[in-house]
């Protein structure tokens, strides 16, 4: 008898689990609500190099993928939640940290560096402006600080070369790039909401 599985052909082949057994339940992140759980797992796929399963989040009831290899589809976006963030910035900030986390380099760069222009219109820069009046705006009027100055300098030149340059940017590049834009998303606007919160009216 071969040992060879067999090709997908026949979705006899999927095995479904009940509750109670030790092959029901898979502790993974769930690229979902980016919270920790003991998923379910409604049913696996043999492979000779290990099983495909299908996995239900017990916090927020979204799927994911756990390949043979012990990835997890959707996977988890890099970076930290921010407070604060207009709709537009949520969804760029969002569309970065998705695009790092599923290896798409140059895409992240390219936002983190809209971003910028982001943040700058919504503090009074004029849209449609120069990308250096964007950073001149936001200097000027004190949003960034000489210390943050080199933050903003490493994601305009990354944000640069990723655009005019045929080299990929890798992981760690990348990473450093959204982590500035988020510790800059987080000064400007996650420390003032959470002081709105702290301090009364007639302070």
């Amino acid at each position: 008898m071969s040992s060879v599985l067999p090709k997908f052909e026949n979705i006899d082949y999927v095995k479904r689990y009940g509750a109670t057994t030790k092959y029901s339940w898979h502790v993974y992140i769930c690229g979902h609500c980016n919270t920790q759980v003991n998923g379910a797992v409604v049913g696996s796929y043999p492979r000779e190099d290990g099983p495909i399963k299908w996995l239900i989040c017990t916090n927020c009831s979204n799927g994911s993928v756990l390949t043979h290899d012990g990835v997890i589809y959707p996977p988890v976006m890099f970076g930290p939640s921010i407070e604060g963030l207009s709709p537009a910035l949520i969804e760029a900030y969002t569309e970065a940290r998705k695009c790092l986390s599923i290896c798409a380099f140059t895409s992240c760069e390219l936002i983190c560096r809209k971003i910028l222009m982001h943040v700058a219109v919504e503090k009074g820069a004029k849209d449609g402006d120069s990308f250096s009046n964007y950073i001149s705006h936001l200097e000027n009027k004190g949003f960034v600080t000489p210390p943050m100055s080199g933050w903003v300098k490493l994601i305009r030149k990354h944000g640069n070369k990723a655009n005019h340059q045929l080299n990929t940017p890798d992981k760690k590049q990348a990473e450093s790039t959204l982590m500035f834009t988020a510790e800059l998303l987080r000064l400007i606007y996650e420390m003032e909401t959470i002081s709105n919160r702290y301090t009364s009216e007639d302070i």
